[in-house]
């Protein structure tokens, strides 16, 4: 309970501060700076905070990402399971299930393999879009200009969302990529030594989501460098598909019904 108390109190002090360093932290929580220091490094992985330039820890996209209720999240999480687990075991990784919601990704499933070298799951982590595998494979789905009112312009500044000039072309080409290959790639963009990709899974019936493996960064490459390896994926964002498109399609649209 103790370590709970802390992990919230240093949510309350982004929240309310915007930022901080290890030892401001460490000095409010009454702990040593060592303590203070795997606190937000939890903090980051889960989104709660981010850390700038300067290595002073900011408030995170979690602390205000809106909240999602839908019944149809849950019935997408719940169809996609299957695909997920068998994903997961085929290339012994975490896979997770996420959606974009304006300019953050949010985890909404995950499942992690039997072998115990893998990455830990990540449900109800929220990540930068342009930063994270899911997000650049669900914004390459979108026309250009669709990204720019989301990332440039008086808008985005309001929202503290601006990109750069650098980063934005940098997003850009990063979809473009993501466009032709088939999967976005992100490569220690959120967490170091975490790496991943992605590939967006769209129907008729249902936002687009994005099918996510999770990999320590060393190991990345592997995900992807034969033909076989990434048939894996593809095959699961082609299942997920058929599944949703079936099992989601109003009772009207289902094969066999008579109108």
């Amino acid at each position: 309970m103790n370590s709970i108390d802390n992990a919230l109190r240093a949510i309350h002090i982004l929240r309310d501060f915007g930022s901080a360093r290890v030892s401001d932290v460490a000095k409010v929580l009454g702990v040593a700076d060592s303590t203070a220091h795997r606190i937000m490094a939890m903090l980051v992985f889960h989104g709660f905070a981010v850390q700038d330039d300067d290595r002073r820890y900011c408030a995170g996209p979690a602390l205000s990402a809106p909240v999602i209720s839908s019944e149809l999240a849950r019935d997408i999480d719940a169809l996609a399971h299957p695909t997920l687990e068998a994903l997961a075991e085929a290339y012994r990784e975490t896979v997770c299930l996420a959606t974009r919601v304006g300019v953050h990704t949010r985890v909404l499933h995950s499942v992690e393999p039997s072998d115990p070298d893998h990455v830990p799951e990540r449900t109800g982590n929220v990540l930068p879009a342009h930063l994270s595998a899911a997000g650049r494979a669900l914004l390459a789905l979108l026309p250009e200009e669709r990204v720019e009112a989301l990332y440039r312009g008086a808008a985005a500044e309001a929202r503290g969302c601006l990109l750069s000039d650098r980063d934005y072309r940098n997003l850009l080409e990063e979809c473009d990529r993501t466009r032709r290959r088939g999967f976005s790639r992100c490569l220690e963009g959120i967490n170091r030594g975490i790496s991943a990709i992605a590939v967006p899974v769209t129907t008729p019936y249902a936002p687009p989501v994005a099918v996510v493996v999770s990999t320590p960064s060393e190991r990345l490459s592997e995900l992807y460098r034969t033909p076989e390896r990434r048939s894996l994926i593809f095959a699961a964002r082609d299942e997920l598909a058929a599944t949703l498109a079936l099992r989601l399609a109003p009772a009207d649209a289902q094969p066999g019904r008579i109108a």
